[in-house]
Order: structure tokens, then C-alpha cells, then sequence
């Protein structure tokens, strides 16, 4: 498909605000919504969805016998001991209602359940990243954002109309809601080219405002409250999120204008375009994509394991609720935290232009992601790490560091490749990197099959792939790579670039 945008087209300062403000918005709303799946879980468990999973023959014995309270009770609620250790001597029991006899605390059947409609809705987000990154090469900003919007809208309405007794709309309202929100995310990406003398701090705003879009669940325990059904709140949000479809008309038809002069590349040194084969295929590539897996493998698998997690660590259900909550509190305070890698990118970026040599300047350029890299495999060490300690004051931790980690693996790793390979390559390469991601993804239901009767070993062996990944900033390190780096990307030799001073 060919472009049809004016290749002289300019966009006023006003228009840029008026653009880069609804990426932001909507990537702080629908971006990354299905991300915040512990929350839903909360809800599904306690509205009893997928609860007729749950029976005495196919639960695990409780430590004691579960005590009966009021069996003619409408709840059926009853009491189940909690296995956490630090609160036996306290005799707190969990007091279960409107679901099973069984209750929402501990069925292996109801998890799996869950986990595998997790699973299948994170491969789903961005399995099919590289024809997103095709689409929006070819086909453009305003076709990609229509579709995005149309199936976050339709997610919504299926999400509404899922029941306990109609409880098989679930697969379908979080795939379409991956689907449209990974759409919608990989469009917001190239709001960065803006404001080009702050690409790095605009892309890393952008990507990491979708990691507070997981808080949008923490509405349905709000409004539940009020006595409003979640399927209103449903419809209200497919009207939401279908107005992407309506904005998308305000933005240039193919793709946000970048005309200024591509700094890998000198005015009077003429190149041709560099084979995406060159970039996918290189060190820099491999190593990024094990960072890109491993830390969202970490991310997924921890917030897959958060309630179960969290519950071992409870005295009892409202314990339990208290940190369902606090897990979307701490997804918005995620868009506090993306940005500061960029600021600090764009910051590196800023001193490189002082130096004098510009091979030297151009290997600075990229060695500015360094920081952002490694400290976000860092916070992601820690984040996994606590899911080893059954104790409240690890999932605090955990969290701490999830602020920090989940808006970073995406936002640092979006300036990352935008900086390090060619601007032309961007879209392509981020659709790749998301699709080999998530087809890896499917790991992560084996994964959780495997920590149900080895938990400490099946986490331990990702905390030890996780500290694998610092390679990935560490490799930046090494001028001699970086300076072979530099010279394949912008097709001009190392003798060349030296001899252009600035």
C-alpha cells in the first residue's frame, strides 16, 4: 500500500500538543489495559466466574477441615484456615462468600483456568506485533489506530456480557482487548518524532503511560461498591475507547511527520537504506531480544502468580483484597517512573554533543541507554525475587520495584531501539521483537503448571535468567563493538567518521 501523505506536510506546535496529549491518554488508559489482570482475577473470583471448576473432589484438602457457617445461608459462606505460618497464632481464617463451598482462595482447577486465559491473552498483545509494525509502515497511522480502537471497544462488550453462567465470553473480551490495545500502543510510538530534541524522554512518557492502563480494572471493586453492574462500566468504557476510532482522524494519515536530519547519518556522506536483515541479525539484536523476553516473561509470570501469592501471604480475604488493590494503586504510579530513563537518555544524548569526534559522539549515543538498561534488570531481579519470601513485607518490595521495572522494560527498550538501529527500521523491528516475545510467551502456563508442585525451584530458575540479561546493557560497554555498530548502521567507516570533527 502505497503513502498518500503529503511528503511536505508540516504540523503546527498546537496540532503536535493536541496529538501527542491523546497518545498519552490513551496509552495511560488502554495501552497495556489486560496488564492488570490480578485485579480482574480479584473481581472473576469473587462474582464466581469459573467457580463451577471448584468442588470437594477436585480441590486440594485443606490443612483442617473447612468449618461450616450457616449452610442455609444464601453466601454459603464458610471458613478455610490459611496456610500462612505467621498467622497461625493469630487464628485468623478466611471467610469465603458468593462463590463455592470451596471458595476463592486455593482451587487449582479455577487457577489453571485463569492462567491460561492470561497466557493466551499476553501472547495474543504482541504474537502479532510484526504485522502491526507492517501495517503501520505501509498502510499507516490512521488505518492501524481505526482497528486498535474497534477491537478495544468490542473487548469491552464482551468483557460486560461475561458471566458465571456465560463465563466463556472471557477468552474472547481479553484477546480482542490485547489485540486492540497492542494496536493502539504501537501507534502512540511514533508520537515520540514530535519533538525530536526530546525523542527519548517523549517515547519513554508515551510507553511507559500504558503500564498505568493495568490499574483500569481497580473501577470495577470501586463501582461494585455503589451497586453499579460491572457490565455497565463495560459499556461505558467501549464508548471510551471507541472514540480512537473518531481521533484518529485528526492525525496525519500515514505517519507523524520526521523531517529533520537523522543524526547517524552525515549531510555529505549519501547512503542507501540499510537491509532490516543487517540490524534484526546483529549482537545487539540477539542480546536485546533475550533482555526484551526475559524481563517480560518475569513481569507476566509475577503478576500471573501475584494472587495466589499474595493470598498465601494473607491472614484472611480482606488481607488478600487489601493487595489486589494496592497493585493497581502502584500501576499508577508507573507513569512517574517511564519517563525518567528517557530524561536521562535524552540527558547522555546532550552531553555527546560535546564531544569533538563524531565516531566517538555517535558511540555515546548509544551508550546512553546503559543506565536505563541495567537499572531495569536490576529492579526486575528484585521484583521476581520476592515472590521466593511468603511474607507482606516482600510483596511491598515487590511492588516497589514493579514501579520501577514494568514501565521500564517497554519504555527503555522502545528509546533502546529507536537510538541504536535506523529510524527506518523502528516499526519493523518493534512489531519483530514483540511477536518472537510473545510466541516465547507460551512458556509461561508450563511455568505456572511447574511452580504449582515446585514453586521455589520453577521462580528461582527466572530470578537466575533474569541476572543473565544484564549482559544486554553491559555488551554497550565495549567501544570496539559499538564503534563496529555505529559504522554498519550509518554505512560509513570508522576512518570517515573520525576524521568528521565537529
Amino acid at each position: 500500500m502505497l503513502c498518500n501523505q503529503d511528503p511536505n506536510l508540516q504540523l503546527s506546535l498546537g496540532r503536535k500538543i493536541v496529538i501527542f496529549f491523546i497518545g498519552a491518554i490513551e496509552s495511560m488508559l488502554f495501552g497495556g489495559a489486560v496488564f492488570g489482570w490480578p485485579q480482574l482475577v480479584h473481581v472473576l473470583r469473587v462474582e464466581g466466574i469459573y467457580s463451577d471448576l471448584c468442588n470437594p473432589s477436585t480441590a486440594p484438602p485443606p490443612l483442617h477441615q473447612p468449618t461450616m457457617v450457616n449452610e442455609n445461608l444464601h453466601n454459603q459462606s464458610i471458613l478455610i484456615p490459611n496456610n500462612n505460618s505467621q498467622c497461625h497464632g493469630l487464628n485468623h481464617t478466611f471467610i469465603v462468600s458468593n462463590s463455592q463451598k470451596i471458595g476463592v482462595e486455593k482451587c487449582d482447577p479455577q487457577d489453571e483456568m485463569f492462567a491460561l486465559i492470561y497466557t493466551i491473552t499476553i501472547c495474543c498483545y504482541s504474537i502479532p506485533g510484526i504485522i502491526i509494525g507492517y501495517l503501520l509502515h505501509h498502510a499507516g497511522l490512521r488505518v492501524t489506530r481505526i482497528s486498535g480502537g474497534t477491537m478495544l471497544a468490542m473487548g469491552f462488550l464482551f468483557l460486560g456480557i461475561t458471566t458465571k453462567e456465560q463465563s466463556y465470553w472471557l477468552f474472547p473480551a481479553m484477546i480482542l482487548m490485547a489485540l486492540g490495545g497492542n494496536q493502539v500502543r504501537m501507534s502512540v510510538m511514533q508520537f515520540g518524532d514530535l519533538f525530536p530534541a526530546h525523542r527519548a524522554t517523549a517515547i519513554t512518557m508515551l510507553t511507559g503511560m500504558y503500564a498505568a492502563s493495568a490499574a483500569i480494572f481497580l473501577i470495577f471493586q470501586y463501582t461494585a461498591s455503589y451497586g453499579i453492574e460491572r457490565s455497565v462500566v463495560c459499556w461505558c468504557l467501549a464508548a471510551v475507547s471507541s472514540l480512537s476510532v473518531f481521533l484518529s482522524f485528526l492525525m496525519p494519515i500515514h505517519h507523524i511527520p520526521n523531517n529533520e536530519q537523522n543524526t547517524a547519518i552525515s549531510k555529505d556522506v549519501p547512503v542507501n537504506e540499510l537491509p532490516l536483515s543487517k540490524s534484526l541479525w546483529s549482537g545487539s539484536s540477539m542480546l536485546h531480544e533475550l533482555w526484551f523476553f526475559v524481563s517480560l516473561f518475569a513481569i507476566n509470570n509475577y503478576q500471573q502468580t501475584y494472587n495466589v501469592w499474595v493470598t498465601a501471604s494473607s491472614c484472611d480475604v480482606s488481607e488478600a483484597g487489601f493487595y489486589s488493590m494496592l497493585f493497581s494503586y502502584s500501576n499508577l504510579v508507573t507513569v512517574f517512573f517511564g519517563p525518567i530513563g528517557g530524561m536521562f537518555t535524552d540527558y547522555m544524548v546532550r552531553r555527546a554533543e560535546r564531544t569533538n569526534n563524531e565516531l566517538d559522539r555517535r558511540v555515546k549515543e548509544i551508550q546512553a541507554s546503559f543506565w536505563p538498561l541495567l537499572v531495569t534488570s536490576i529492579s526486575s531481579t528484585v521484583m521476581y525475587a520476592c515472590l521466593l519470601f511468603i511474607h507482606p513485607v516482600a510483596i511491598y518490595i515487590s511492588l516497589a520495584a514493579m514501579v520501577i521495572s514494568r514501565p521500564c522494560v517497554f519504555a527503555v527498550s522502545t528509546a533502546y531501539i529507536r537510538m541504536r538501529f535506523p529510524a527506518t527500521h523502528f516499526n519493523r523491528l518493534l512489531g519483530i521483537y514483540g511477536t518472537v516475545t510473545s510466541v516465547l510467551l507460551f512458556l509461561q502456563y508450563p511455568h505456572f503448571k511447574w511452580a504449582q508442585h515446585m514453586y521455589y525451584v520453577a521462580h528461582a530458575a527466572v530470578v537466575a535468567l533474569l541476572v543473565l540479561t544484564y549482559i544486554n546493557p553491559i555488551h554497550l560497554l565495549f567501544k570496539p563493538l559499538m564503534r563496529k555498530a555505529v559504522s554498519t548502521r550509518d554505512q560509513i567507516s570508522e576512518n570517515d567518521l573520525r576524521s568528521l570533527n565537529i
